[in-house]
């Protein structure tokens, strides 16, 4: 019995001995575990902050270019932008210029490290706590190949970047390095960048346009004279406000005042969401060259001097764009192969244009002939289609294929007569002004359209449905955009342009009551910026302003990461 019990009592210590190695072994295990965790959470912390080290300089890159370097060469007189940007052009010296002009209140934000060919432009962050931890990154911009200018007043810088980002998580370091490439352009400025600009304010015979609650504008607005404004509110404008005039005009019960002011007390209410600003210096409209600057890239170079339409050639091959001596209508339309068609007629003679961009190829279909040419209607200078009326444009509508670009001008008066409406856009939802409303846009999309009268007056002719839509910028360099009959009948309801309107003379929509503000006739207006005009986009060969921008649409293109050291 005795020797039974010491054996039992060897077993429970020699058990206890093992559960006791065995807890230790699985307690310094889990320590183990613990702490490998814990590192591994860390390093895909601090791979994750240096994601968004990158992310953050390539947000930084951007505004770089596309704010301060718009912004600084914008502020800048024309004469010694254009200078310059041709003297760093000529020595292709792209790292010089931007050094230069990336600046923000006259202060250089961009460092050069190096010279020639090894020159580089710098930007180093702070650094940015983040998830405990933090990151700092730095951008490198160097040369990618040599500058060149395309065009008349244009210069293309391009340029290779890295940035460079090392992110810390307890202790642990992440480096990563973000690459990619991408051109500066400096141009003239293109009026298409305004969702209305005026040089007067009024009429055509001086008659005040007021603005009222039937009024809606989304983007900027410019006048080289002063706005006008009536009741609460007096217009609702989703865009920067811009007047020469340091006085804007307020309807104030039928007894107008000038006020440099936003508003007129209670009376007179405009709606701004980013701002008014007054007292600006004035930008001239286009001059004559300009429109024989179109009319060439129409024609090829070639004079035409009796009624037809004309598709230049250099034998079988497009050598210009399209040209139509004498009145024409003008149907846009998109056929069963989603190419481009062009039904114009002139006097007596059809011709039916087929824009083939995938084959590179223009097919003219007259009197029942169809002959295939080679090339593209887009021009001496292969920018887009241009169409170039020597008259008037009698009647204007249709639809813009999705790849297509177009400028459609004429000599005299242009004539909307039915929708205008892109290929690829999205719809508006809701009513304008309302609670809920949701503009059309075309953004992602490459449809662009340009309407122009250089002469004349774009009208919205009396056979234009109610509630018209308008995808394209307009522009009227000497006349008005007006609407035929504006002051008879019953409310038509609203016109709705996606894109801009540039006019000499603000021109009549419709009228309202005086005593209450309720839109009587004609049309309201509802005039949508197409955000595209922003920075690079323009109908092909629109008319530039005596201003010079520069941008960069194609940062974010192409990137790629690559981790490990620097």
């Amino acid at each position: 019995m005795k020797r039974n019990r010491g054996v039992a009592l060897a077993i429970s210590l020699f058990s206890m001995m093992m559960v006791t190695a065995l807890s230790a072994v699985y307690v310094t295990r889990a320590v183990q575990e613990k702490t490998m965790s814990g590192i591994e959470v860390n390093a895909l912390k601090a791979s994750y902050a240096g994601e968004s080290g990158g992310n953050d300089g390539l947000l930084t890159l951007y505004n770089l270019i596309n704010f301060y370097l718009l912004n600084t060469v914008s502020a800048t007189p024309a004469t010694t932008v254009s200078t310059q940007a041709a003297n760093y052009a000529t020595a292709d010296n792209g790292i010089g210029f931007l050094i230069a002009y990336v600046k923000h209140d006259g202060v250089a934000l961009m460092a050069q490290n190096g010279t020639g060919a090894s020159a580089e432009a710098v930007y180093t962050a702070t650094t940015t706590a983040i998830d405990n931890g933090r990151y700092v990154y730095t951008i490198r911009v160097t040369r990618k190949s040599a500058a060149s200018s395309p065009m008349t007043n244009v210069w293309d810088f391009p340029f290779n970047f890295k940035i460079q980002t090392t992110a810390t998580v307890a202790g642990l370091n992440k480096k990563l390095t973000l690459h990619g490439d991408f051109t500066v352009r400096v141009q003239r400025d293109n009026f298409a960048r305004y969702s209305l600009f005026t040089a007067h304010q009024t009429m055509s015979n001086g008659t005040t346009v007021w603005f009222t609650g039937s009024t809606n504008f989304t983007g900027p607005l410019f006048t080289d004279t002063k706005f006008s404004f009536a009741y609460n509110p007096g217009g609702t404008f989703d865009g920067l406000v811009k007047q020469v005039d340091q006085t804007a005009q307020f309807y104030n019960n039928g007894n107008p005042v000038l006020l440099d002011a936003d508003s007129n007390g209670t009376r007179d209410i405009p709606d701004f969401t980013t701002g008014f600003q007054r007292g600006l210096t004035a930008i001239s409209m286009p001059t004559s060259a300009d429109e024989t600057t179109m009319a060439t890239e129409a024609s090829g170079g070639v004079t035409y001097a009796s009624n037809g339409i004309y598709v230049p050639l250099t034998g079988t091959t497009l050598k210009g764009g399209i040209y139509v001596y004498g009145d024409a209508t003008v149907t846009m339309g998109v056929d069963s192969h989603s190419r481009q068609t062009l039904n114009i007629v002139r006097g007596a003679t059809t011709d039916l244009i087929t824009i083939d961009r995938e084959a590179n190829q223009t097919l003219v279909t007259s009197g029942g002939t169809t002959t295939t040419y080679t090339g593209l209607p887009d021009g001496t200078h292969k920018v887009g289609t241009v169409v170039y009326v020597n008259g008037n444009i009698t009647s204007i509508s249709g639809t813009v294929q999705g790849d297509n670009q177009m400028t459609i001008a004429s000599k005299n008066d242009l004539v909307i007569s039915g929708n205008i409406h892109y290929e690829h856009y999205t719809a508006q939802v809701g009513t304008p002004g309302t609670t809920g409303y949701v503009a059309p846009t075309a953004a992602g999309a490459t449809n662009l359209l340009g309407l122009m009268s250089w002469q004349g007056n774009v009208r919205v002719g009396t056979t234009a449905p109610n509630n018209l839509d308008i995808h394209a910028t307009v522009m009227a360099k000497t006349g008005q955009f007006q609407v035929d009959n504006y002051d008879t009948g019953s409310a038509r309801g609203t016109v709705t342009v996606l894109g801009g309107v540039i006019t000499n003379y603000y021109g009549a929509f419709g009228t309202f009551n005086s005593s209450t503000g309720q839109f009587i006739s004609g049309y309201g207006r509802n005039f949508v910026y197409d955000d595209r005009m922003q920075t690079s986009m323009s109908p092909p060969y629109f008319p530039t302003t005596n201003t010079f921008i520069a941008f960069a649409n194609d940062i974010d293109d192409k990137l790629f990461w690559q981790q490990g050291g620097f």
